[in-house]
């Protein structure tokens, strides 16, 4: 079977470029189909992630002016747009897909303009709602022949298509596992934006620390708003309780270094690095944010679910969670232990099936 991955810049270090590399390479490798990733975009970086048996195509389409006026831009967006699907339509007809997958908001909105005839799959990797451009995407679910999200609220937004389905990502299962849960240190991971409500974390860790003076919360991940966060951990009297960590490569390693994990996000695509920690045998407290902490936690089984932006839930949970050493430990084994659904063999089996049908 011949397959396109359409991504809209695969030279930029993200997520879904990660999985949509990890996905085709197993496409390609082991299942034994040609497999091409089309970027849109080009400059001269290099590749952002190795290509397993995997060809690289670029449409070399310009970027959108940025640094202009409204008008300016949404005339450079819609001449990419064109563009872009000049390019992609020419690229198809050399390639000849039996199956593309279209990715990211620049996907979807290519998708109804594709003239050739190849089973068309929408892979969603951003929650609709919080989507560039989602108010267009009528035309791709009409002319969709299925329509892929991370997880079943997402999947529940996209009601005008015919074929809908919920497959999560998949992580590397980690061979090591909590090593302590007595240890009194709290984690929590990922980039420093708004949406992932750090400053929220930071404020509720004020009322948690006055209770459970001897715990610690480390913070890792990069991004905007690390002065602002410090400044806050500075003004709040938490210097020394709260630490912004950076970025590391061994997060998975690190994670088997605390007894608890913790997650304010004010909203999600599909958090991986909820169920990474999961996966490591972390129990965790988090908000019920759109989208994905239930799908991942199961609330008083392998964590705790408080309902979205109850400040005093959330740290009464922490303290809950605190106040055994026990309990640390029966939720974070059982988080583990479920946490196999996410291995690559479980949803590589759901991406065959798929395949299969189409």
């Amino acid at each position: 079977m011949k397959i396109i991955y359409l991504i809209e810049d695969f030279a930029v270090k993200g997520g879904a470029e990660r999985i949509i590399a990890q996905k085709a390479g197993i496409m390609a490798s082991r299942w034994g189909h040609d497999v091409t990733i089309v970027s849109i975009y080009a400059d001269d970086r290099p590749p952002a992630y190795p290509l397993n048996g995997v060809r690289l195509v670029s449409l070399g389409v310009p970027f959108a002016v940025k640094n202009s006026g409204l008008a300016c831009k949404t005339l450079s967006r819609m001449r990419v747009i064109m563009q872009a699907v000049a390019r992609f339509n020419k690229a198809a007809d050399s390639i000849r897909p039996d199956v593309i997958f279209f990715t990211l908001s620049l996907g979807a909105l290519i998708l109804p303009f594709y003239r050739g005839m190849a089973k068309k799959v929408y892979e969603s990797h951003l929650a609709r709602q919080f989507t560039p451009y989602h108010r267009f995407f009528g035309m791709m679910e009409r002319k969709a022949d299925a329509v892929v999200c991370l997880t079943a609220g997402d999947a529940s937004q996209y009601r005008r298509s015919r074929n809908v389905l919920t497959i999560p990502n998949f992580i590397s299962m980690p061979d090591a596992a909590v090593r302590d849960y007595g240890a009194r240190r709290a984690v929590a991971v990922g980039r420093l934006e708004r949406a992932k409500g750090f400053d929220i974390l930071v404020t509720l860790w004020k009322d948690i620390a006055a209770d459970c003076p001897d715990w610690r919360l480390d913070i890792y991940g990069e991004g905007p708003l690390h002065d602002a966060l410090q400044q806050q951990i500075t003004e709040l009297g938490l210097d020394g309780k709260v630490r912004l960590c950076g970025r590391t490569e061994r997060m998975m390693k690190t994670y088997t270094e605390y007894s608890l994990h913790l997650m304010t996000s004010r909203f999600e695509g599909m958090p991986m690095t909820l169920v990474e920690a999961q996966a490591c045998g972390l129990p965790s407290v988090t908000f019920d944010y759109d989208y994905g902490a239930r799908e991942i936690v199961r609330h008083d089984i392998t964590g705790l679910i408080v309902p979205q932006g109850d400040g005093a839930g959330f740290v009464s949970a922490v303290k809950k969670m605190m106040g055994s050493e026990q309990a640390r430990r029966s939720y974070g084994t059982e988080a583990r232990r479920q946490a196999a659904r996410f291995s690559p063999d479980a949803v590589m089996d759901e991406w065959r099936r798929l395949l299969n049908s189409l």
